[in-house]
């Protein structure tokens, strides 16, 4: 499952990449949230990838319709996270994709395709990006730490305006960058995320790749959840400081 998701993300995110380069148009769903052609059929050409090895499988992706909801496989797909950056020509978007059993995730692929960069994790196996092991950072404190957080506008909405501004005070610093918060965060260059919102698309892959790569994810409560709606994710030393101001 491992060889046909790395397979998937990266032809997925090939063709992303040619809509990428000449522009698209787009269009608002009802959250407001934007799509355009570019993300249905990336997402079309990666289910035709998995159904052709596991067709008894099931899918949810988040532009089209799910397959197969009652089967102890579900495949997650996210064709392009961050297609606001998509849109903008930003180069920081990425192809999502997992597998769960039994609604845990055992596999997780991120694939950069402008960037270039393959991130995966299997369970039990540890998590990698190109090729080498993933190391996260090491500090312990949070007067220490570089977090990454969400938009601000969806902490505004949740009523936690407060709370990341209380996160921003204790913390060394804080940066808003979409998909690149995340890439910095695994190549162990900044110290956790704080995830405003997010479905099970956003969060699916993250959350194997970080908790095999020895971090910690949970949502704000402290749970691990991929439905919660947002996340934290940490190097696992600094996780229980965050959730203490998120509370």
């Amino acid at each position: 499952m491992l060889d046909v998701a790395i397979d998937a993300a990266k032809k997925g995110g090939k063709l992303a990449l040619k809509y990428f380069k000449k522009g698209v148009k787009v269009k608002y769903k009802a959250d407001e949230s934007p799509v355009s052609v570019a993300d249905v059929e990336t997402e079309k050409l990666i289910r035709k990838i998995i159904s052709k090895k596991f067709p008894a499988h099931g899918i949810i992706g988040e532009e089209l319709k799910p397959k197969n909801l009652k089967a102890q496989y579900q495949w997650i797909i996210d064709p392009i996270d961050g297609t606001r950056d998509f849109i903008k020509q930003v180069p920081f978007w990425a192809v999502f994709i997992a597998v769960l059993k039994k609604g845990k995730p055992i596999v997780g692929v991120i694939y950069f395709p402008v960037l270039g960069d393959l991130i995966w994790a299997q369970s039990g196996k540890g998590a990698y990006m190109n090729g080498k092991k993933i190391k996260l950072s090491k500090t312990k404190n949070l007067k220490d730490a570089y977090i990454g957080t969400g938009t601000t506008k969806r902490f505004i909405q949740l009523k936690k305006i407060n709370e990341l501004l209380a996160i921003s005070k204790a913390a060394m610093a804080t940066r808003s960058s979409g998909n690149f918060n995340l890439k910095l965060f695994l190549e162990g260059k900044i110290d956790a995320m704080v995830e405003s919102y997010g479905a099970i698309h956003d969060f699916a892959a993250p959350s194997i790749i970080v908790e095999e790569a020895g971090g910690k994810f949970s949502d704000f409560s402290g749970k691990f959840s991929l439905t919660s709606e947002n996340a934290v994710m940490t190097n696992g030393l600094l996780h229980n400081q965050i959730l203490k101001l998120l509370d």
